[in-house]
């Protein structure tokens, strides 16, 4: 196995590792915490919501953005048996993810420093929706197919698994 063998291998791992995790904390995030926010009392949510943001930094944003290291790296460096058009259907994805969160979700975010508002809470869950879980979810499916084809491929061909 070459040198660019190993760095393909370990390049497509962490990039499954890290895009799984950004997927499962984010469906959770949107489908578990968003939900509760509508029960915290107005008095008791800006301690809240400044809680709940000092945790999901380290804990998702840190992740989703390094995610995108090992991705733009599949560009070049990717199992054979992954096509390029693949790796940038996927990237195209978690782009729209990106470029809703800066540009909807944490001005919304911003808005909560003001105090609570179920107008805006609902407003969140509904772009987090449309911009970010949908996008997540076909870039999941399109991480799949790529995990899929290299697992095929490393049963039947192992020598011809990586460029």
């Amino acid at each position: 196995m070459t040198t660019k063998n190993n760095i393909s291998t370990i390049i497509f791992s962490v990039y499954i590792l890290l895009s799984f995790y950004v997927f499962g904390g984010g469906i959770v995030n949107s489908l578990v915490a968003y939900r509760t926010w509508r029960v915290v009392g107005a008095d008791e949510f800006p301690a809240f919501h400044q809680i709940d943001s000092k945790l999901i930094i380290p804990l998702f944003v840190i992740f989703f953005f390094l995610s995108f290291i090992p991705q733009i790296l599949l560009l070049w460096f990717r199992p054979l048996v992954i096509s390029r058009w693949l790796v940038l259907s996927a990237l195209f994805f978690n782009l729209i993810a990106l470029v809703s969160t800066i540009a909807i979700q944490i001005p919304i975010q911003n808005e909560f420093a003001k105090g609570f508002s179920s107008e805006l809470i609902e407003r969140l869950i509904s772009t987090d929706f449309m911009y970010r879980r949908i996008p997540m979810f076909v870039m999941a499916i399109l991480n799949f197919i790529m995990l899929y084809k290299v697992v095929r491929h490393s049963v039947n061909k192992p020598n011809l698994l990586v460029t």
